[in-house]
């Protein structure tokens, strides 16, 4: 089965509710639409990343390297030599020297969605969910959503009526966005949730990079009483690594890390530094599921577990295809209407666990209107 067409839509939608983190903020959501077809009839249509959320600037590049380097290399192509193909997307990439990381990054973001496609028209080709096809360690997972951003005015009551409204929603707990405050202040906003919310809600918390190193031990610490499930990038970036080794030793709270890496090879990096007991790789970002496997399978042979980064709909495939698998992550419905709008009829959740899909590939029909409607204009 050859491949015969790919093609890419960058897709943006303004959010009503602005997100701010400890190191940003965004006001938009953002994603790649990709349809791949093949010779027997086979159409692969996926959504993947979110890099256009704060960064619309790069659309064009996007698009340029999809179309113009990395379409040559698929078309013709037989869909199910994937990891051939991704070697030979990979390699493409040396020609981004080291001046040029941030292109190289986007590159393999590019990679990423079209990696996602592939794989979803392979499941279609032989009628399978992916999460079977990759494994098939179990049909639900765990849900949690991303939430508790900052903002302007709000108060710890607002914190608790957005915990309340995700069980209301059906989803089991939250990554509670931290260092952005003193760890003073934001080991205040953890106690009243799991005050509020008692034992059974699942809470990690995530710096995005906020703290400084002793900032992220005096919060490990003090967030040890009240049974986080993991602490995600808690050290500044330039001291990411050793930092985060740090923070393990002098803690007993389980550090994550991960969505940051675009490549197999750093992933490697954090387990060979001792820095992190789980890693959050994003799909999308660190070229596609092809990747995100391989860092799985070292992952496991280490004893370190996986999470992913956003995109639901492909991390529920992944994570529930091997045995060291955490949960899937969304957002509220205010922020991310490609989640909760561009994708129809997505997968029942309840209770804090998604079940996936019985569909073959990804299992989820896009809305074609709501991505018309949406689509940059370049």
């Amino acid at each position: 089965m050859q491949i015969t067409d790919i093609a890419v839509t960058p897709v943006v939608i303004p959010m009503e509710a602005e997100i701010k983190g400890s190191s940003y903020q965004k006001e938009n959501r953002g994603t790649l639409v990709i349809t791949l077809e093949t010779d027997e009839g086979v159409i692969s249509r996926i959504h993947s990343g979110d890099v256009l959320d704060t960064e619309l600037d790069k659309a064009d590049q996007l698009v340029s390297f999809i179309e113009n380097e990395i379409a040559d290399i698929l078309v013709g192509r037989d869909l199910f030599r994937i990891e051939a193909t991704w070697e030979a997307l990979m390699e493409r990439s040396r020609k981004l020297f080291a001046y040029q990381t941030g292109e190289r990054q986007l590159f393999v973001h590019a990679i990423g969605a079209v990696d996602i496609a592939m794989w979803d028209a392979i499941g279609k080709a032989v009628d399978k969910p992916l999460y079977q096809l990759w494994g098939g360690y179990r049909d639900e997972v765990p849900i949690a959503a991303i939430g508790g951003y900052y903002g302007d005015g709000r108060t710890i009551d607002d914190l608790i009526d957005e915990m309340v409204e995700y069980t209301e929603l059906g989803i089991g707990g939250v990554k509670l966005k931290v260092g952005g405050r003193t760890p003073e202040r934001d080991l205040e906003r953890l106690a009243a949730i799991r005050e509020a919310m008692g034992e059974d809600f699942f809470i990690a918390c995530d710096a995005n990079q906020g703290y400084e190193v002793e900032e992220a031990v005096d919060f490990a610490r003090g967030a040890a009483d009240y049974d986080i499930d993991w602490f995600e990038e808690p050290v500044v970036w330039h001291d990411q690594y050793a930092g985060m080794r740090t923070v393990r030793q002098r803690s007993t709270v389980p550090v994550t890390a991960g969505q940051s890496e675009s490549t197999v090879e750093s992933c490697r990096r954090l387990i060979e530094g001792d820095a992190v007991d789980i890693i959050n790789l994003d799909a999308s970002i660190a070229g596609g599921p092809t990747a995100w496997r391989k860092v799985a399978a070292m992952a496991d042979a280490f004893g370190v577990a996986m999470a992913h980064h956003e995109e639901p709909h492909i991390s529920m495939h992944l994570l529930a295809s091997i045995p060291n698998g955490r949960c899937v992550e969304c957002f509220h419905p205010d922020f991310d209407p490609v989640w909760h709008e561009m994708i129809v009829d997505k997968p029942t959740v309840e209770d804090g666990t998604l079940t996936l899909p019985d569909q073959p590939g990804i299992g989820l029909e896009l809305d074609d209107g709501f991505i018309k409607e949406h689509a940059l204009e370049l």
